[in-house]
């Protein structure tokens, strides 16, 4: 999580360095926006920015959350209709973010769970392939 001014290049180190796909944006302790490496690929990736300026002029402003007792389900849909690969969990009394739900931890717990079925399937199971694979 960074504060609210930020400089954009700190942000993009960051996210860099800890090799995440998003930045929490707060002002005081409150979530305000999120910038997520989507973000940066259609905001600053060979443009002209200032990588001064404040996090506030790239990021996504009041993203959508849920709060800590919503469902794997909820989760799970509000990623799938809004084509969402990250959503902060907030604590309900006080506004802040305490965690983020990332598509990548359903993935991971169903390849852990059901190894034999995730591994074997083929990338669109509903696929036939018209031609033999290979050389």
């Amino acid at each position: 999580m960074v504060e609210s001014g930020t400089p954009v290049g700190e942000v993009v180190e960051a996210i860099q360095k800890h090799q995440v796909g998003y930045v929490l944006v707060s002002a005081e302790k409150k979530l305000i926006g999120i910038m997520t490496e989507r973000d940066i690929l259609l905001k600053i990736v060979a443009r002209h920015v200032d990588y001064s300026e404040p996090v506030d002029n790239f990021m996504t402003p009041d993203p959508e959350t849920l709060p800590s007792d919503a469902t794997l389900g909820e989760a799970v849909s509000l990623m799938s209709e809004k084509d969402f690969r990250h959503v902060p969990i907030i604590d309900k009394s006080t506004g802040e973010a305490i965690a983020i739900f990332s598509i990548r931890y359903v993935i991971d717990y169903l390849a852990e769970s059901f190894p034999e079925q995730v591994i074997n399937l083929p990338p669109r199971p509903h696929q036939t392939m018209t031609t033999r694979e290979g050389g």
